[in-house]
């Protein structure tokens, strides 16, 4: 009866892992930035001039751009955009690379330095300004102080991040995803 039992508690371990399989990457890390990162976080800085409140306009016409414009609105399309900016937060620390060769069409550039100290630590400023933004949303209390704190903390994990390793000032400039100097 125990051999029994451990084969059977054995298999019911080993059933649930059977078919999972280790998370892969599909796009580079500037297709995961321009896909969900950049719409996401310009629906949450909508908030500073458009209340989540306010009425919706409608939207008519054949494409499915038009026929869905509404589908999400206010504050839901902000709980949304939140929600999307903290799992991309869990999708932008996957190995991958940060984006093909603009000067050789075809040639794979950098990874992205998803091993570093500080890209670990800009990736979890994005995943907490993302929480803070989606309970913001949650609330329901549009106040312009709070929508300021809270597209601001969004913002500021943007902007840290792209300081390192996506604006270069520098003649000529830095690739993108070259880690500072040590």
């Amino acid at each position: 009866m125990r051999v029994l039992t451990v084969l059977v508690m054995a298999m019911l371990l080993t059933a649930g892992t059977a078919g999972a399989q280790e998370p892969q990457v599909f796009g580079d890390l500037a297709e995961v930035m321009r896909g969900i990162l950049f719409p996401n976080s310009n629906i949450i800085f909508d908030a500073q001039t458009n209340d989540p409140d306010a009425p919706v306009e409608a939207v008519e016409g054949d494409s499915t751009s038009e026929r869905f414009a509404n589908i999400y609105t206010g504050w839901e399309a902000l709980e949304n955009a939140a929600v999307a900016l903290v799992e991309a937060a869990n999708l932008i620390e996957l190995p991958r690379n940060c984006e093909l060769d603009e000067n050789e069409p075809g040639r794979i550039g950098a990874p992205a330095p998803v091993e570093r100290d500080d890209w670990k630590q800009y990736v979890a400023g994005l995943r907490a300004a993302g929480q803070t933004a989606y309970e913001w949303a949650q609330a329901r209390v549009y106040d312009d102080f709070d929508v300021i704190l809270m597209t601001g903390e969004v913002a500021e994990a943007c902007s840290n991040c792209h300081g390192v390793y996506r604006d270069s000032y520098t003649d000529p400039p830095t690739p993108r995803c070259t880690p500072p100097a040590e």
